[in-house]
């Protein structure tokens, strides 16, 4: 198991309404979602993407919480998703990502590799141990405050975290590819499945190994109970 602590959780929303579905999920977890000790910053409203997770993270900074459980906009998920992410066995690992997918065709789980100077998604995830991988998204993902300080030890950012990068490399991944230099670790647990946002909500199936549209009123946790045809 590793111990993430208290959780400070933080969303950034970007222009344009709020998106409902998000809204719902989002007020679920705070309702009932946090434990005591756990901690909810004010959101980031209206940056750029990094602009927004850089605020965030200077906001946990400031608090006594042990991780930032960084939350985007466009997800889907039901009032326990912090608690199963937090509850993964993940031993040695100090970034852990909720397992989404991409929104777009093809839809894939982001399970992320590098290969030379290209990001491979990796389609054949199943069951619920955590996937080591070289980048997480940050949609819905928890890290630790050392990965903060590190990264700024090693980088000096200046509270820079997150930004674009060279070669395609986005806000997340160019900050995975920093705490990945530091020695820290990042996975995926499949067992935490979350939806994604677009025309309809994307999600992974770990049984069945394909991307599903979720119906909005199912349990994530029971995919195939209560699904469309894709």
């Amino acid at each position: 198991m590793s111990d993430w602590g208290h959780i400070a959780v933080g969303t950034r929303i970007g222009e344009g309404r709020c998106d409902p579905l998000f809204f719902r999920s989002w007020q679920r977890i705070i309702l009932s979602g946090l434990r005591p000790g756990d901690a909810v910053l004010d959101p980031a409203i209206e940056m750029p993407h990094h602009f927004a997770a850089n605020w965030l993270v200077r906001e946990f900074l400031k608090s006594e919480c042990d991780s930032l459980c960084l939350v985007d906009s466009d997800m889907v998920f039901q009032a326990d998703a912090l608690s199963k992410l937090r509850d993964t066995p993940a031993a040695g690992y100090s970034v852990l990502s909720a397992l989404a997918t991409t929104r777009r065709q093809p839809i894939s789980p982001v399970v992320l590799t590098q290969a030379g100077e290209k990001w491979v998604c990796h389609n054949d995830v199943s069951g619920d141990a955590v996937v080591e991988v070289h980048a997480a998204t940050i949609g819905f993902c928890v890290i630790k405050r050392v990965v903060f300080g590190d990264i700024e030890t090693c980088f000096k950012t200046g509270g820079w975290y997150f930004d674009w990068g060279p070669r395609g490399f986005g806000e997340d991944t160019l900050f995975s590819r920093r705490a990945r230099e530091c020695g820290h670790r990042i996975g995926v647990a499949p067992g935490c499945a979350i939806g994604h946002r677009g025309a309809v909500v994307w999600a992974w199936d770990t049984k069945g190994m394909r991307p599903i549209v979720i119906d909005i009123e199912s349990q994530l946790s029971s995919f195939g109970e209560n699904k469309q045809e894709d």
